[in-house]
């Protein structure tokens, strides 16, 4: 007999067995998958991407522990809002661009980004560290999802991590139409206001332009 908790912030279930004949398959748990290769100081050319074309601040993603990879990739730690590594995202520049994650616990897959604010500004929720770290620059808190799906578990963090403050969903522009159906499903979990994107936030050239997102 299988049980199961049919509210839809709760994700318990049970099995009970009365056949002593029975035979249970146990759900497959992915083991961990640490990131174990070496770690370079970033070369002139990543800082220069990550400044020229990103408007990225050195000194955040030098607190947050980015690293260079032995191909030449951006090896980025992901953060639980304590600061404790969770795992790395690594991605490229080139054309395709190779991402590739690194999962080392099974804690919610989330990026978190401080800015020096004291926790005072809105929270805001984005795809990807890139746009983190552009946020963080521009005075705001924010989560990466890496990747657009929020799990239960997920939300419940962004919940907490945001009480009290405003929380925004930012997803990429053509994600839009999912942003609006997340935060209408997870709304009794975490209200989040879906904000419409013309362009990537890591791509937008001015900071104005990105704070006025978010004030009006």
């Amino acid at each position: 007999m299988r049980l199961k908790c049919w509210r839809s912030s709760c994700d318990w279930y049970g099995i009970t067995v009365t056949d002593k004949n029975a035979k249970i398959q146990a759900k497959t748990i992915k083991p961990a998958r640490p990131y174990s290769s070496p770690l370079y100081p970033l070369s002139s050319l990543l800082k220069r991407i990550l400044v020229q074309a990103y408007a990225l601040r050195p000194e955040l993603w030098s607190a947050h522990g980015w690293r260079m990879g032995e191909s030449g990739e951006l090896v980025m730690p992901v953060l639980d809002n304590y600061g404790s590594v969770r795992g790395h995202v690594t991605r490229t520049f080139d054309v395709p661009k190779r991402c590739f994650t690194f999962k080392a616990t099974s804690q919610p897959w989330l990026d978190h980004w401080q800015a020096d604010d004291g926790g005072n500004s809105p929270l805001v929720v984005v795809e990807d560290c890139l746009s983190a770290c552009r946020l963080a620059g521009c005075g705001y808190d924010a989560i990466a999802l890496l990747g657009t799906s929020i799990s239960i578990d997920q939300a419940k963090e962004i919940r907490d991590v945001g009480l009290g403050r405003e929380v925004y969903l930012a997803l990429d522009n053509d994600a839009f139409v999912k942003s609006l159906k997340l935060c209408d499903k997870l709304r009794h979990i975490v209200p989040m206001t879906p904000i419409l994107l013309l362009e990537d936030i890591k791509t937008m050239d001015s900071d104005a332009e990105i704070i006025g997102l978010f004030n009006g």
